[in-house]
């Protein structure tokens, strides 16, 4: 019994191919198998890690005998190895034994001790080797020649051969002591690989074995969960095969055509894959076509749902029908026992033919009871209508659920298809984008280093007549360098008397600045000087005007007898020739309007040139050089007054 998954030993064809071979290809039977590779822990997790979905089914159910099972296999596997290489161990020993025959026993008695001492050391890092050492592979060439001695040697011809030339043969085929003694120690180290390998194989068992029962937790869990739903789902199945005997039908063909949209939508996404795969050439083409399925699979699915919504419809108009004849039948039934009651007085029993009174006497219960029943049927009936009733409105919103849910479940599929396709596309696109691009690189690549290398060529020839020119204007300019040296030296002197003229004409400057500042000075004393001459004149003008109106008024008043005095008035007379004193005033005025207009001016001057009338009138530090455009400035604004 093997659990799919493990492989158990290796078959007769592993163990024939592990055997070393002759010269002719054939198998040596006798030969101890070559040593298997051994597998790193990792690799071999990873695949049987990435091989799991493959393996986990088949495992979900193992128990303990198959385990056990295996642990046999395994400890059967490790025992034939043993005993072969037990086999081969002695093999050696008696070759050794019959070869002390022609050596001393001296020379062995070392080379045994040689031996134990290098499997001492050697036993720690011997299953951490992973391929063939020398002294095996000589062990393997000496069984080949053996081997193909004894083929070839006859027993006629044996029994002929004499008894010391088959000893001699003998001595000459067994191999000598040096020859096998490395083949012992070596063959400790192949045995400690062997067994090396057989704990790897139980650890990667015993991490299997936990993966196994990982599995089948998992497994059972699932199944749990499977079994759940499935009993809701069976639940709700039985409520509304209670509530309507067709809704089952209804729910069925829901169930095909959900099968059908998985079907259809597995086809679409397999047919995704296809058109991925190859949409390298006709993309365009190929989107058509995907699109062209895509209407074709949501026309269909839409198709699905308006015959389901059109079946249920259907089932709502049956039971309403239904409805309204238990209805008409209830109403009929409730008239005919109306009538009943109201005739029944009148008449005469059929059973006993007996008196109305009789019968009324006697046959009163059953009335009643048949009445009691009636009114039982009828709540039966409506409450089983309102049952029904529910179950319609329950029916109706679970449709209209459902509908809603099929649709946002078709569109979110349609979407989640269209939005893969359109990703694959864009991926291989830019897959495609990216190889263009590559390669034009490359050839950019290739054509800018050939450009970099004509250019280099170019560079150095032109450096190179860069570097002629460039030493024949060096010498030119050597040549013009001295020639401005020369120039300098003329104007630097020229500079210096340049420099003396302007200290001279600065000192000039100053002096004038002396007699401008003392002229200033001067002016300055003569208007105020005439300022104070104007004041008196104005004091003395506003005298004489007082006098004079007190002339005229003493005059107006006093009395003038037998004198006669012309119609004008004084004032006439007076203007039109005016005595001292007016002459005076007129002068005055013409004076202050000058004034004014002097005032007027410097105000301008202020205004336009701030820097001149500081300068000019409060620090009294101006020059001539200073008074270039001012003063012209200055004429203008009079001549405009």
């Amino acid at each position: 019994m093997r659990a799919n998954g493990w492989e158990g030993p290796p078959a007769s064809s592993d163990r024939d191919s592990m055997l070393p071979s002759d010269s002719g290809g054939r198998k040596l039977a006798g030969a101890t198998p070559a040593p298997r590779p051994l597998v790193p822990r990792r690799a071999t997790s990873d695949i049987s890690l990435r091989n799991s979905h493959l393996w986990a089914p088949s495992l979900c159910m193992a128990k303990s005998p198959e385990n056990s099972t295996l642990e046999e296999i395994l400890g059967q596997y490790q025992r034939s190895l043993r005993e072969r290489a037990n086999r081969s161990i002695h093999q050696l020993k008696c070759a050794l034994r019959e070869g002390d025959v022609t050596v001393g026993e001296d020379a062995a008695g070392p080379s045994v001790e040689n031996e134990e001492n290098e499997e001492n050391e050697d036993a720690g890092t011997a299953w951490h080797e992973l391929r063939h050492s020398h002294a095996v592979n000589q062990l393997k060439a000496l069984l080949r020649q053996q081997a193909t001695k004894e083929s070839e040697v006859s027993p006629s011809r044996r029994r002929k051969v004499s008894p010391l030339r088959a000893s001699e043969d003998e001595e000459a085929n067994v191999p000598t002591i040096h020859n096998l003694v490395p083949i012992i120690n070596d063959q400790s180290q192949y045995i400690h690989h062997l067994e090396a390998e057989v704990k790897f194989c139980k650890e990667e068992l015993s991490g299997m074995k936990n993966r196994v029962q990982v599995v089948v937790l998992e497994n059972e869990s699932l199944q749990q969960e499977l079994k759940s739903q499935r009993q809701e789902e069976a639940m709700r199945e039985q409520t509304l095969l209670d509530a309507s005997g067709n809704m089952q039908n209804s729910w069925i063909t829901t169930g095909e055509d959900s099968g059908v949209g998985e079907a259809a939508k597995r086809g679409f996404s397999h047919g995704d894959a296809d058109v991925v795969v190859g949409a390298s050439a006709g993309e365009a083409e190929k989107w058509k076509l995907e699109l062209e399925r895509l209407k074709l699979t949501y026309e269909e699915k839409t198709e699905v749902l308006e015959s389901q919504l059109k079946f249920l419809r259907k089932d709502l108009a049956e039971y309403q029908k239904n409805c309204e004849d238990l209805k008409e039948r209830l109403k009929h039934k409730e008239s005919l026992l109306a009538a009943n009651t109201s005739n029944w007085v009148g008449g005469l029993c059929l059973k006993c033919a007996q008196h109305e009174a009789v019968l009324s006497q006697t046959h009163n219960n059953v009335h009643v009871q048949t009445i009691e029943r009636l009114t039982k049927e009828r709540d039966d009936l409506m409450s089983a209508l309102v049952s029904v009733r529910s179950i319609l409105t329950d029916v109706q919103e679970r449709e209209a659920g459902a509908y809603e849910q099929v649709k946002q479940a078709v569109q979110v599929a349609e979407e989640a298809n269209f939005e893969k396709t359109k990703a694959l596309i864009q991926c291989e696109q830019l897959k495609n984008e990216l190889e263009r691009q590559k390669e034009r690189l490359e050839k950019e690549l290739a054509s800018q280093q050939e450009k970099r290398a004509f250019e280099k060529e170019m560079m150095k020839k032109d450096l190179t007549k860069e570097k002629e020119d460039l030493g024949s204007k060096i010498l030119s300019l050597s040549q013009n360098i001295a020639q401005l040296e020369v120039q300098v030296e003329k104007v630097t002197r020229e500079k210096i008397s340049a420099i003396n003229q302007l200290e001279e004409i600065q000192n000039q400057l100053a002096s004038k600045e002396m007699d401008v500042t003392k002229v200033c000075g001067e002016m300055r004393y003569q208007l105020n000087k005439t300022k104070m001459e104007k004041d008196e004149a104005e004091k003395e003008h506003r005298e004489y005007r007082a006098k004079t109106k007190r002339d005229l008024e003493m005059k107006d008043q006093e009395p003038m007898g037998g004198l006669s005095f012309p119609s004008t008035p004084l004032y006439h007379i007076s203007i039109e020739r005016p005595c001292q004193p007016e002459r005076t005033l007129l002068e005055l005025k013409k004076k202050k309007k000058k004034k004014k207009k002097r005032h007027l001016v410097w105000r301008r001057m202020k205004n336009l040139y701030p820097d001149f009338y500081y300068k000019f009138f409060v620090s009294n530090r101006y020059t001539h050089t200073h008074t270039h455009t001012p003063l012209l400035e200055f004429k203008n604004i009079q001549r405009e007054c």
